[in-house]
């Protein structure tokens, strides 16, 4: 696995689920054969009933998620993904992403 390609996509939140997963879905279709998909902690389960071809990290937190005592900040939820770069060949960033002010930061 990742000798055709590794895609990392970063979007999706919880009113635009489609975005990633069609993002994703179609990296897999013209070969790649890994693809992670970084999303909102709310799009997370959603994406993930979508196709287990994928896999699927709700490290971005919303501003919804600020008042539960797990929520974490936006340097944290960077330094998650950040963390998945070196293993990626392609990130693809934005499809779905959303305009939650938390995440945009």
């Amino acid at each position: 696995k990742g000798d055709n390609g590794k895609i990392g996509v970063i979007g999706g939140c919880l009113e635009y689920t489609g975005a990633p997963y069609f993002a994703a879905i179609s990296a897999l279709k013209v070969g790649a054969d890994l693809v992670h998909i970084f999303c909102a902690m709310s799009a997370g389960p959603v994406i993930k009933t979508m196709s287990p071809e994928l896999i699927v990290h709700p490290y971005l937190p919303e501003t919804a998620d600020m008042n539960q005592k797990d929520a974490r900040t936006a340097s944290q939820a960077a330094d998650a993904v950040e963390r998945w770069f070196s293993r990626m060949d392609v990130l693809v960033i934005g499809p779905g992403l959303g305009r939650d002010p938390f995440i945009l930061a």
